[in-house]
């Protein structure tokens, strides 16, 4: 066995050991964790009452759908109390365990659509009404690393 065979084979059984150089034996400072969806939403003037009550009757209905029907695990409406111009005036935080393939998207839709005796063109109709109300002006996904 040549000389290079032979040092290959060292690393070979150390490898398959588990002995390893402390760099390659840390462990990670974090964990994967939920995935947020955030829309930056800048409310037209005049209508945050009627935006708002929208989100505390239709988005919240759908949202406990969610949360029932799939792995969303919370929500929450954030006020900007300090917008600077072109900023969002609400942050609309959607939580979830994982993403969803594309089946069990379809699936959910299916699902949170019979509940909610509506589907997708009728989705997209209200969303075409909240025009004069609101702009959607971002939306984010991320992913919490959890740190230990």
């Amino acid at each position: 066995m040549n000389i290079c065979k032979l040092g290959a084979a060292f690393i070979a059984a150390v490898v398959m050991s588990g002995i390893t150089t402390p760099v390659m034996a840390q462990e990670s400072r974090y964990d994967l964790g939920n995935i947020w969806y955030v829309s930056g939403i800048d409310v037209l003037d005049g209508q945050f009452e009627n935006y708002t009550a929208w989100l505390a009757e239709e988005w919240v209905k759908f949202r406990k759908l969610n949360a029932t029907h799939g792995n969303e695990v919370g929500y929450h409406v954030l006020l900007n109390t300090t917008p600077r111009d072109g900023e969002p005036d609400l942050y609309l935080v959607t939580i979830n365990k994982d993403f969803l393939r594309v089946a069990e998207g379809l699936a959910l839709e299916k699902t949170v659509n019979e509940a909610m005796a509506k589907d997708r063109r009728a989705f997209e109709t209200e969303s075409a009404a909240r025009a004069p109300m609101r702009k959607v002006m971002s939306n984010l996904e991320l992913m919490e690393l959890k740190l230990k």
